[in-house]
């Protein structure tokens, strides 16, 4: 596991790819999404920014969730000029917060009829140990309890909505062997990498759970790994670390390629009736090995539950 970690590390240093790959471009044929209605969450920045841009371009009604509402608006403002043929809408969402989560799903079940996809985009990563005003550690929530629980409550009109999509957004979860349930949150422990990616690979196993829940449905769970990609994720370190960064994003890919691989999850027929999959960067991987236990992801289900008792 050391090496592994070492590995990756370094791959962070390395140049990544700097143009979307043309083998797996995305079916001229699929382009056209007049008519979907599609929810994301961390649409206003990075590679989600650019993702519901090129949504929009492709004539969808992109629903993009955000905590800031001036932010949002100065996002949906700037890509209205872009001309393209779709429609933009916004709800305020603060995935810290499970009664914003909670709202916001009743808002958009009201004013929506069907939800096409779900975008599970938004992250972030504390580097020193906060906690939500619910008192959950900040990276469990907003990586894992709030789009988990934003997946439930508007499962139903997604359902409804099939062939309808999900797709939830992770890391190289190879940074942990396994999750530590007696401390799943790291609140004893805090380190940022194990907080960050335990959180990632609870929502990896979460996404298996409900493929198999939703099997033969017509509603498809993917997990995608963008690769490393130049974004404000790692806004919150500090000191040295700070310089880190800014080399890494030198490597990183510039945003359009993780938007193109998300793009291709949520709307490429490539993906139709393929459910449950895991997706590094452009190809399909086997899962972390915790999340091919299902004792265990029924474990994590329960603390899940539990958790959110008073939200579901």
């Amino acid at each position: 596991m050391a090496n592994s970690k070492l590995g990756i590390l370094v791959n962070l240093f390395l140049p990544q790819r700097r143009k979307p790959n043309p083998e797996y471009a995305i079916p001229e044929k699929d382009k056209n999404l007049e008519g979907k209605t599609i929810v994301f969450t961390g649409g206003t920045d990075g590679m989600g920014r650019v993702a519901v841009e090129m949504l929009y371009e492709m004539g969808a009604h992109v629903v993009v969730l955000g905590r800031n509402k001036t932010k949002i608006e100065n996002v949906i403002n700037e890509i209205i000029k872009t001309g393209g043929s779709g429609k933009l809408g916004f709800q305020i969402c603060d995935l810290a917060s499970m009664d914003s989560v909670k709202n916001c799903a009743e808002r958009i079940l009201a004013e929506y009829s069907k939800i096409d996809v779900l975008i599970n985009n938004a992250g972030i990563n504390m580097t020193k140990p906060t906690f939500t005003s619910d008192g959950f550690e900040t990276n469990w929530a907003v990586n894992y309890l709030g789009g988990f629980l934003l997946t439930k409550l508007l499962l139903t009109r997604i359902q409804q909505s099939s062939p309808s999509r999900i797709v939830n957004l992770t890391t190289n979860t190879n940074f942990i062997k396994q999750i530590d349930f007696d401390d799943i949150e790291s609140k004893l422990n805090f380190d940022t990498v194990d907080s960050y990616t335990q959180a990632k690979l609870s929502m990896n196993m979460f996404s298996i759970d409900l493929a198999k829940k939703l099997e033969g449905k017509g509603v498809t769970v993917n997990y995608l790994y963008p690769g490393y990609i130049r974004s404000n994720l790692l806004s919150n370190l500090e000191g040295p670390e700070k310089m880190m960064q800014f080399f890494m994003n030198v490597m990183a890919s510039p945003t359009e390629v993780g938007a193109d691989r998300i793009i291709r999850l949520a709307i490429s027929s490539e993906y139709e009736g393929k459910t449950g999959v895991y997706v590094s960067e452009d190809k399909i991987k086997p899962p972390h090995k915790e999340a091919q236990i299902e004792s265990k992801r029924n474990h994590l289900k329960k603390i899940s539950e539990k958790a959110l008792k008073k939200w579901l």
